[in-house]
């Protein structure tokens, strides 16, 4: 089941908020010690160990605080191994090397073997017998080889350093108790905090957050706690059961993500008309912000107005995103929502705007699908948006010059006109069973200008269609034999 995250007000005093701000500063430099002993567990073994005897660890929490840090640690070591998976599959997609050699690697990839040597041979299943086709033995050159390209990856993303981790308590060191009748009525929720001294806990008051009762699923006895400037934020988790009488109305829908409209759909209709109007609106604010803070010698992280605003955007961005997903998803109740993978910027907002974007807009967008994915069980096929916006729709002819503006789009071959988000949403569509996610940029369009002429013989060399093929800079090295066929036709 999915596990949702919210936040509550407390009202607890400064004497409470400093004691948890020890906690949390004894709880941070733990991890960053149980950190260092699980990567050695790790490079012997070959995996991290969240049962570790860690009594030897010098710390002022308590052994349970402890175990409760470990826990949290692996989780997310196991979160960053994983996305170095992901890493070395594209590297290993991209590479030069044949194919049986590419299949070794990726088989000590998906076990984790890079640095155990565990595995003696790769076998090669068939998808539908589930029978072995193929085994190929592993060798210490392979090993070897592995090596080398995970600590590429690592170099290139470096190690979690814990210096900034939230706390992820559970009932062993921290109790979420309901109000007693007659008592406190004023808060809603109490919590018991174990502390650094041994029998002398503290009770934090918590108020009720309404959206949070509202929603159905199973309050759980575990929570959050970080710090956040003078104060402390507080966080409950509720696990959120799936819909098992989801039944989809439609097989398959896929998004372009823009700004002038935030989706395009596939049938055509766009949502989101006015979010790129409200992000310039809140740039402009924000940058002449950030001019009188210069001026001044204020650095924007001291400045509480700047950090309002920023929240301001954050809110927007989030309230939006999910608003409009909710609305897609209700109207067209998909089997599939196929989606680009992509860099999430417009060349019209500041950077400091579109790196709010990357980073937190396209957090937001996989969080809301991944809490389709979980609940309704629709799949989500992310795939490689290169050329989607440029690419005609209808012929497959791709040209930078079909774009005729923002959202206009022409195709110079077949003069088909359409909005240019809804094309590209359509070139989206196409892409789910083939999602080209670890292809370069240019393995992708020689594989479109391959697919466009292996399909459009018959009239790809009519004089004017000849043309408009030669003038365009993608289909150099493809000019001889279009040169040669239309001699030949005249």
């Amino acid at each position: 089941m999915p596990i949702r995250a919210y936040k509550h007000k407390h009202d607890a005093n400064k004497g409470k908020i400093e004691t948890v701000k020890q906690i949390l500063k004894e709880y941070r430099k733990t991890a960053q010690d149980i950190s260092k002993l699980q990567w050695q567990i790790f490079f012997k073994e070959g995996k991290f160990n969240k049962n570790q005897n860690i009594k030897h660890i010098s710390s002022k929490l308590s052994e349970r605080y402890k175990q409760t840090c470990q826990y949290q640690v692996v989780s997310i070591l196991n979160s960053y191994i994983s996305n170095r998976q992901n890493d070395f599959v594209e590297i290993v997609y991209n590479s030069n090397l044949d194919e049986n050699t590419k299949f070794i690697l990726l088989t000590i990839n998906k076990s984790k073997a890079w640095f155990n040597e565990k595995l003696k041979e790769a076998k090669l299943k068939d998808k539908k017998t589930k029978k072995v086709v193929k085994t190929l033995p592993i060798e210490k050159h392979h090993y070897k080889l592995v090596r080398k390209i995970i600590k590429q990856t690592f170099k290139k993303n470096k190690f979690p350093t814990f210096k900034h981790i939230s706390m992820q308590l559970d009932q062993k060191v921290a109790k979420i108790e309901k109000k007693k009748e007659g008592k406190a009525k004023e808060f809603d929720y109490w919590i018991k905090l174990s502390t650094l001294e041994k029998g002398k806990p503290i009770y934090l008051p918590v108020y009720k957050n309404s959206y949070f009762e509202s929603k159905e699923g199973k309050h759980l006895n575990f929570l959050q706690i970080n710090e956040k400037e003078n104060d402390i934020e507080v966080v409950f988790l509720k696990d959120l059961p799936k819909k098992t009488n989801y039944t989809p109305q439609k097989e398959k829908i896929s998004i372009d993500i823009g700004l002038k409209a935030l989706f395009a759909v596939n049938t055509g209709d766009l949502y989101g008309r006015q979010f790129h109007k409200y992000l310039k609106h809140y740039d402009r604010i924000i940058t002449q912000l950030q001019a009188n803070l210069q001026k001044q010698g204020i650095k924007p992280s001291e400045s509480k107005r700047y950090k309002e605003l920023n929240r301001k955007i954050k809110e927007y961005i989030k309230n939006e995103i999910n608003r409009l997903l909710n609305r897609i998803f209700k109207i067209y109740q998909p089997k599939e929502i196929v989606i680009e993978n992509l860099n999430f910027q417009n060349s019209e907002l500041s950077p400091q705007l579109n790196r709010l974007l990357n980073r937190f807009g396209m957090k937001i967008i996989k969080q809301k699908l991944k809490d389709f994915e979980e609940r309704f069980e629709i799949k989500i096929t992310y795939v490689n948006p290169e050329y989607t916006s440029q690419t005609c729709s209808s012929c497959g002819y791709v040209d930078k010059r079909n774009r005729k503006t923002q959202d206009k789009f022409e195709c110079l071959m077949c003069g088909k006109k359409i909005n240019a988000d809804v094309n590209a949403s359509r070139n989206i569509g196409v892409r789910s069973s083939n999602p080209m996610k670890f292809l370069k940029r240019r393995t992708v369009l020689r594989m479109l200008i391959r697919a466009y002429l292996s399909g459009a013989k018959n009239y790809a060399c009519s004089s004017r269609a000849c043309e408009v093929i030669l003038s365009n800079r993608f289909f150099i090295g493809y000019y001889e034999p279009l040169k040669i066929t239309s001699k030949e036709k005249s």
